[in-house]
């Protein structure tokens, strides 16, 4: 029963799958939830200051911001499954984390964390921007080529708008 459980929650969570909404607050108590990176593809991080492995993880994702703060098509967004306030918001500090971060203090029983079926730290989800799950625990490597890929798309898109909209003006 519980192998079943965790397969039919893996299939929920599968790439290609939609996932619903989520709010959870930030370190000034505001509610931030998916539907706030509108037009956005998210890459959502979980990590727990607790945990030294999500902790030096956190480098990837400061190189991954740093890299592409100024691209209006993907955000960040930091989830701890902390559950003591204090350590979390002195580990942002302390890791100098300057995209969004988001906690409710439940630990692992946060929604989102189920939802997306996160078993283990750190994890991260890319979403787009209509929520259809993108990717799941990839390579510092694999993110920079997906962005890459869709940084690629979006101009083929615009470059299509522009070429759309010139045939309107000749005819």
């Amino acid at each position: 029963d519980e192998l079943l459980d965790r397969v039919q929650e893996e299939e929920k969570a599968a790439i290609g799958k939609n996932i619903s909404y989520f709010h959870l607050p930030n370190a000034k108590g505001k509610l931030i939830g998916r539907q706030d990176f509108k037009d956005q593809y998210l890459l959502v991080h979980f990590w727990a200051s607790w945990d030294t492995v999500s902790r030096d993880s956190n480098a990837v994702y400061r190189n991954i911001y740093k890299a592409e703060q100024k691209n209006k098509k993907f955000a960040l967004l930091g989830v701890s499954l902390d559950i003591n306030k204090d350590d979390w918001q002195k580990a942002i500090k302390t890791d100098t984390l300057k995209w969004e971060q988001v906690c409710n203090f439940s630990g692992w029983n946060t929604d989102i964390v189920k939802q997306l079926a996160i078993k283990a730290l750190p994890a991260n989800v890319l979403l787009s921007p209509s929520g259809k799950v993108e990717g799941k625990n990839m390579t510092e490597e694999y993110i920079k080529k997906k962005l890459k890929d869709i940084e690629e798309k979006e101009k083929k898109k615009e470059k299509e708008k522009k070429e759309a909209g010139r045939n309107r003006t000749r005819r």
